[in-house]
């Protein structure tokens, strides 16, 4: 018979006399160590890469004067660790700059004498997210740029007072909530480590100011309110009632006008819950020169004041409605004119 155009080619095969099979060839073994040693040494080679890079990356931006530590000691004391049972972690800004994302964290070392630092690190500065300890139980956590506080963080203090907020270069610095440990607060603006802006401040005995502030002192339009109902609603300066304002005692005597260094001076209307009111001017507190004073029952007196008492020409008018004419010295009637 002819050849068959479909046989396979005989040369294929191994050996005609065994099962047919395809033929493949046999692994080289000797390739396939040689492989796994190239394998091996491009690991190993990539390893060496990452120590060299990592080792780069802490001579580059990490001071070599400082020594790591295997932990920071303890120095919580007697307020500030009751604070840190209660405190929840720092929460760190989900959106913060994309560099700190690949800056080295590096510590715990001790920086200064007695202050220790856990965190980023940038050409030698604490630069990132960071907290650092003092010795005397003060506690910083949160950003750093350029060896500096600088953005949110937040500081416990050694008496257990703690400041959550903005940071500029050290100093709080835009908006902030500083909590005392007897209960007292501000919670408001901040300019380099004071007081400044809009803010609103709570003491421990119920006290409570709202209002501006300019260089750490109550300065502008405020609201301040006293445990025992009274309130006072108008102008301060450096930390006085001074301007216009108006002041409601606990027993609803009531006081609208000028203010001079906590003290009524100027022109006000002061009235009484009963019905009585003065208008006219004040002095340190007192009624002097020219005022009105009119009583709930119809009588009126229209003339001058002294030290807070009826002193020089007036006139007066009874319940009777007589209008009369006299003369006043220390509250009492000298005479009458007419």
């Amino acid at each position: 018979m002819g050849n068959c155009a479909t046989c396979d080619d005989p040369s294929i095969y191994e050996h005609a006399g065994e099962q047919m099979r395809p033929f493949k060839n046999k692994p080289n073994l000797e390739d396939q160590e040689n492989v796994q040693q190239l394998t091996q040494k491009s690991k190993l080679s990539q390893s060496n890469i990452k120590s060299q890079n990592a080792s780069f990356i802490v001579q580059q931006h990490i001071r070599q004067d400082l020594k790591k530590l295997d932990s920071i000691p303890d120095f919580t004391n007697a307020f500030t660790k009751p604070l840190i049972d209660q405190l929840q972690p720092f929460n760190y800004d989900q959106n913060e700059p994309f560099e700190f994302k690949s800056l080295p964290f590096y510590g715990p070392v001790e920086i200064e004498p007695s202050i220790f630092y856990y965190g980023q690190w940038k050409n030698g500065f604490r630069h990132g997210r960071g907290k650092q300890f003092w010795a005397d139980g003060s506690i910083y956590e949160g950003y750093w740029l350029q060896d500096k506080a600088n953005g949110e963080g937040r500081l416990i203090h050694s008496d257990g007072d703690l400041y959550e907020g903005k940071w500029l270069n050290d100093k709080a610095h835009g908006f902030g909530v500083y909590s005392h440990k007897d209960g007292a607060f501000y919670k408001g603006e901040w300019y380099e480590d004071q007081q400044h802006g809009n803010g609103l401040e709570k003491w421990a005995d119920g006290s409570m100011f709202e209002g501006t502030y300019t260089n750490g002192m109550k300065h502008g339009q405020g609201k301040f309110s006293w445990p025992d109902g009274s309130s006072y609603v108008g102008e301060f300066i450096n930390n006085n009632i001074h301007g216009k304002g108006h002041y409601i005692w606990a027993d609803n005597r009531e006081y609208e006008g000028d203010w001079k260094d906590n003290q009524m001076d100027g022109h006000g209307v002061f009235s009484w819950s009963d019905g009585r009111r003065y208008v006219g001017g004040y002095v340190n507190d007192k009624k002097e020169g020219y005022g009105e004073f009119y009583w709930p029952d119809g009588r009126v007196y229209k003339g001058y004041w002294k030290d807070g008492k009826q002193h020089g020409k007036g006139q007066y008018k009874g319940t009777n409605k007589v209008l009369k004419e006299g003369e006043w010295v220390d509250g009492k009637l000298l005479k009458w004119n007419n």
